[in-house]
């Protein structure tokens, strides 16, 4: 009989992710030769060095999970062919909390990482990808991978905000919001009832990428008017919801995780912390003159007073083990999530790494997930929109308008 050793039960803000099932999927497009076996080879490296992961959750009497290790190996690498039309294998968080997934084709391959939501966010997952190619680089160029050091269980925020003194305030930002609580008639939501099931599933979604050309546009008007990439994008979005509601004189509830890794002191490495994040809220206030760049610049503003005074950082202590929707009379919330420009990945000479993709997997949910992801890869920014909802297309299709036109219409001072 193989034996499972608990390590220990998840904090509140994991459990907030275990309870929907809820996983990040990497996944890079790949044209060149992939090499299984070394590819297999790094997967089983990467299991070495993050033990946690080959784990799996279980739930307790009281409802609570809590991370198991088994003694018996993990199953290693899932193999498919790239032309099979079927969704292909999905994780699941009772078997395991780190999934690979190679789909070889001819000219291209895909790769996927699945990382449960609980015990990494996309940073720590991405940082597990890098390694993974890392290592199979290194396996494939035969210098090999040599000794490495298995790092310990990644703390939880909890744990992270407390060795740091940080504690819960009274407030967490969603003061922003009640100005626009209960003052309106609002029009019927267009979301739909959550899906519950006990398979973690693709989120429905829909994504424009930005060619290298527009990205770098973009990138130079920014540039110019001191203004970030991604609070534009983030405008980008709010002003593309403000149109396609149709409720001019609603305002746009905004709330977006922000990653505290080099926000704290000390700060926290990769994979040291399950989901290091805080949480920053605004409402947009959206009329038909409103600017974009001055939209993006009130976005920063209300941020960095919200991370001056404390309230990000402890945000997410305020917030329930569920995820019910709106608060009760307010406009429907966008929630976006920014990964900043990735860097890329270390390849032998004959492989490409062609487009990047997140997806997000959730097994069960009391409200239809709702979400956008962005980043940049490759030189090209993509905006990602993760819905139950109707029509993700016309969503993105219409954040690509407005973020293709911003140069045209603010041209770029130069010498």
């Amino acid at each position: 009989m193989f034996g499972s050793t608990p390590i220990r039960y998840l904090s509140p803000s994991e459990e907030f992710y275990a309870k929907s099932g809820s996983f990040v999927s990497l996944t890079v497009t790949l044209r060149g030769p992939v090499d299984v076996g070394a590819m297999a080879d790094a997967f089983e490296t990467l299991l070495q060095v993050h033990p946690v992961h080959a784990g799996h959750l279980e739930r307790s009497a009281d409802g609570r999970h809590q991370v198991v290790v088994d003694e018996y190996e993990h199953e290693g690498m899932w193999l498919e062919k790239i032309d099979d039309t079927s969704t292909g294998r999905l994780p699941t968080q009772s078997e395991a909390l780190v999934n690979l997934r190679l789909r070889t084709g001819e000219e291209q391959s895909e790769l996927t990482l699945f990382a449960n939501h609980a015990l990494s966010d996309a940073h720590h997952a991405f940082a597990l990808l890098d390694k993974l190619f890392g290592w199979y680089t290194d396996i494939v160029a035969g210098t090999g991978v040599g000794p490495v050091k298995t790092e310990p269980v990644p703390e939880s925020l909890e744990a992270v905000l407390a060795e740091r003194g940080i504690v819960k305030l009274q407030r967490f930002g969603l003061e922003r919001f009640l100005p626009a609580m209960f003052a309106y008639e609002l029009p019927p939501s267009r979301r739909n009832a959550g899906r519950v099931g006990a398979q973690s599933v693709l989120v429905p979604s829909a994504c424009c990428r930005l060619s290298q050309q527009e990205t770098q546009a973009l990138a130079g008007i920014c540039a110019d008017r001191r203004v970030s990439l991604n609070a534009l994008t983030a405008a980008s979005i709010l002003l593309a919801e403000w149109k396609i509601r149709q409720t001019p004189h609603l305002p746009v509830p905004y709330i977006y995780p922000v990653d505290l890794r080099f926000r704290l002191t000390p700060p926290v490495g990769a994979t040291e912390a399950t989901n290091p994040v805080g949480v920053a809220m605004y409402l947009a206030e959206i009329h038909s003159g409103t600017d974009i760049l001055d939209l993006a610049r009130d976005i920063v503003e209300a941020f960095r007073a919200d991370l001056a005074q404390g309230v990000i950082q402890q945000s997410f202590l305020h917030f329930g083990l569920e995820y019910h929707g709106n608060p009760p009379g307010l406009p429907d919330v966008v929630m976006a999530t920014d990964g900043g420009k990735l860097p890329p990945l270390r390849t032998p000479p004959d492989l490409v790494v062609e487009k990047y993709a997140l997806d997000l997997l959730f097994a069960s949910t009391s409200a239809g997930v709702d979400m956008y992801s962005v980043g940049t890869f490759g030189g090209r920014l993509m905006v990602t929109y993760h819905s139950h909802g109707p029509e993700p297309e016309r969503y993105v299709a219409e954040i690509h308008k407005i973020l293709a036109g911003v140069p045209s219409r603010y041209e770029q001072v130069t010498d």
